[in-house]
């Protein structure tokens, strides 16, 4: 159990810009033992990315989801729901291995 692991998708590349926001597609790749309501994204992103805040993490591809809690700085992870509740998708379980899950997202930050 490390926590996540985000590197740019396209390092050397220059920053892309809307606006006043800095935008970039990263990967990241969870740990052997994902936590309840979210890995810790914040402090790792801005070191990794070179950002000095987060707004969005839009995810864009992989086999499981997420959705950024900016309110916690946690990525959330997301797979389909097998129970029978009738939710799409449900939050990944307590402790879930998630080591060969990388996903490709965008990142909105500053």
């Amino acid at each position: 159990m490390a926590g996540l692991t985000i590197a740019l998708v396209d390092a050397g590349e220059p920053d892309e810009r809307w606006g006043q926001k800095k935008v970039v597609f990263a990967t990241v790749t969870f740990d052997s033992s994902y936590p309840t309501n979210g890995e810790a994204f914040d402090a790792i992103a801005k070191s990794s990315l070179g950002m000095t805040e987060v707004f969005a993490v839009v995810p864009c591809g992989g086999a499981i989801n997420v959705q950024y809690v900016k309110s916690t700085g946690k990525l959330k992870a997301f797979w389909v729901d097998t129970s029978t509740d009738g939710a799409v998708m449900a939050e990944v379980v307590d402790t879930t291995d998630l080591s060969a899950q990388t996903i490709t997202c965008l990142v909105i930050g500053r």
